[in-house]
């Protein structure tokens, strides 16, 4: 299938503004994209798009002023598309999260200096003000290490007209990896929506001008109400929330419209996609309450980082109750994380006489959410949205079912791309771009797995392991497919010959791999005739010289504890980093100085607290101090 996503930019930003110019008549609108293939054939709307893409056509289109309210602000394209619009006189305002601006790499440093130069004025949640390069306003307004995690702009909010006020918000960050995990962009066209968007925003810029105000810029709890939340668009009915809940409770509970909307308006179905969502909060516990009669079928899909977590804890997202009858509850299996925040409700009766409900925006189901971070959800009553979002969710789910793949990223066979990290002896990643890495297994190659089960590893995979990071830490490689070209992608990762940019000289990994007795010829998946000959034929040579894996043939294929294969030459880094907040007990004891008792008390200790915010927390377990700490930090990951 052809995807969208992969579609040059330029081609996209003019069916995009296409689509923008011809509504551009005074009428109100909503449209909505998203940019992964829907699971339904010839289904209406925008799937498979390019994301950053209706922003950036958006500032290229604007008059008089941009105002940009995000979480993470790392891409280029957006960057010279507001240079663009400055450099046309347009006012251009941007409010970012502290941390995210603070922690950033090289790269985002070199867009902000592009920005700086151009004169763009940008303010974070500390109240921080920065300007030309190096000229850095500090203060220190209250943060308490909440996310500025909003993801919205208003667009021509400063023409005379009011008919031009467009907001875009959704779930989008606008990084590289954006672009890639599994996202959803709504776009308004209208002026009560764009002037409560701008009341939300002033009150975090400090002012209604161009110049920041740090004496009065307030965030978080300290925000107070916007003036409106239900809002008709067109005929359509749209509710728009800010959260979090402020200090003195004025403003409405997120939480408490969701689990009221559920409860009046579910009828039939609920389907939603979750980066994270919370099992103890209110919303899961509705939404578990609500289907457990049978009459309203009940199915989500869940980002794998955070399944895993509720099914490690016994939650009940991850419990077998969440696969039986009328419920369906799965990890994703996406081109990289699903990061939507979306439910839709009554998708599947169509034919009602109550409208179906969508639910989308920067809100992650959560208590962070409702309670400590800027975000901002919508409600949209309209059975052809919802049936948009349906579509998506159908896709996302037959993936998570595996009845289809996500989409691989688009590279070229002629590229050198750096290794990004390696996993195991026969599966690592290459960059495809700035802090995006895609799985690549070699093709016509079975290598030894660390991860065999639970606690076990496939004999000779430590060694397997180290040898491969020994080929391939530090260097380049290149990919081709079984005919030359571009590799195909199975089940998640590239199936390719690979070759290494190795010390001057250009070394075939898969071969390489099979000559010194390091795996075992594969014949699964499609593979040139003469690589399969000449596989075999290096394996045999191996066998016969006794090299690698062939010293113990008798041991071949058994399965040992993985303590042992990760303690061989140098796999323990492969092995880690460790996730403390997805690692089961078998793997944490791999972690120096943790045992049994102390891997359990870890488990324990995340599933008693959601898991782990910070490295620190770990001296919150009994036995573990400042020196053991200092052990586990380098070799750790949350």
């Amino acid at each position: 299938m052809h995807h969208r996503l992969l579609i040059l930019p330029f081609l996209i930003w003019i069916v995009f503004w296409s689509e923008v110019r011809a509504q551009n008549n005074g009428q109100e609108w909503i449209n909505v994209y998203f940019n992964m293939p829907s699971g339904i054939s010839f289904t209406q709307g925008n799937h498979e798009w390019d994301l950053i893409g209706t922003l950036e056509s958006l500032i290229d289109s604007a008059e008089a002023s941009v105002d940009l309210n995000i979480y993470d602000l790392e891409h280029p394209r957006i960057a010279f598309a507001l240079v663009r619009a400055k450099e046309r006189g347009v006012r251009i305002r941007i409010v970012t999260d502290n941390h995210n601006r603070n922690d950033s790499r090289d790269i985002d440093e070199e867009m902000w200096r592009v920005l700086g130069e151009a004169g763009i004025i940008s303010i974070d949640d500390d109240g921080d003000i920065y300007r030309e390069p190096g000229n850095i306003e500090d203060n220190n307004l209250i943060n308490a290490g909440a996310d500025m995690h909003n993801k919205f702009a208003v667009i021509d909010y400063l023409t005379p007209s009011k008919k031009d006020d467009i907001v875009w918000t959704g779930s989008t960050n606008l990084t590289y990896t954006g672009a890639y995990n599994t996202n959803n962009v709504v776009v308004i066209k209208d002026a009560e929506v764009a002037q409560i968007y701008m009341e939300e925003f002033n009150q975090m810029w400090g002012s209604e001008s161009a110049e920041p105000n740090p004496t009065k810029a307030v965030f978080h709890k300290d925000k107070k109400d916007v003036s409106q939340h239900i809002f008709d668009v067109d005929g359509t009915k749209v509710e728009i929330y800010f959260a979090p809940i402020n200090r003195d409770k004025s403003k409405p509970s997120i939480s408490d419209r969701l689990v009221k909307l559920i409860k009046e308006e579910a009828q039939t179905d609920i389907k939603f996609q979750a980066f994270s969502i919370t099992p103890t909060i209110p919303l899961s516990q509705t939404m578990w309450e609500v289907s457990s009669s049978g009459n309203i079928k009940l199915e989500g899909v869940i980002d794998p980082g955070f399944y895993s977590r509720y099914r490690n804890a016994g939650d009940i997202w991850g419990s077998p109750e969440a696969r039986l009858a009328n419920r369906m509850i799965l990890p994703a299996k996406e081109t990289r994380k699903l990061h939507h925040k979306v439910m839709v409700l009554d998708a599947e009766n169509p034919d009602s006489n109550d409208v179906a409900v969508t639910v989308t925006g920067s809100y992650n189901f959560s208590n962070n959410a409702e309670f400590n971070n800027d975000e901002n959800i919508l409600i949209i009553y309209s059975d052809e949205i919802a049936a948009q979002y349906a579509a998506d969710f159908s896709g996302a789910f037959k993936r998570a079912k595996q009845e289809m793949e996500a989409p691989a990223p688009q590279v070229n066979s002629e590229e050198w791309y750096s290794v990004y990290s390696i996993r195991d002896g026969g599966l690592f990643e290459i960059e495809v771009l700035p802090g995006f890495g895609y799985p690549v297994r070699l093709l016509g190659v079975d290598v030894p797995s660390l991860y065999a089960g639970e606690d076990s590893s496939e004999y000779f995979s430590g060694a397997a392991a180290g040898y491969l990071r020994n080929l391939l830490e530090g260097r380049k490689v290149r990919l081709s497919g079984p005919r030359g070209g571009v590799p195909k992608s199975r089940y998640g990762a590239f199936r390719a010959y690979v070759e290494v940019d190795y010390d001057g000289g250009f070394l075939p990994l898969n071969q390489t791999m099979l000559k010194n007795g390091y795996g075992l010829f594969s014949n699964y998946y499609s593979q040139h005739p003469d690589s399969v000959s000449a596989f075999k034929e290096y394996q045999s040579i191996s066998e016969i010289e006794k090299v690698g894996i062939w010293k113990n043939p008798e041991k071949i294929g058994s399965v040992v504890l993985r303590t042992k294969e990760a303690s061989q030459g140098n796999a323990a880094e492969v092995v880690y980093p460790i996730n403390i907040n997805t690692a089961d007990q078998a793997t944490l004891q791999l972690l120096p100085g943790i045992g049994e008792t102390y891997a359990k008390r870890i488990i324990e200790y995340r599933e008693q607290n959601g898991g782990f915010k910070s490295v620190n927390e770990l001296m919150k377990i009994r036995g573990i101090g400042e020196k053991r700490l200092q052990r586990l930090r380098p070799v750790v990951t949350l």
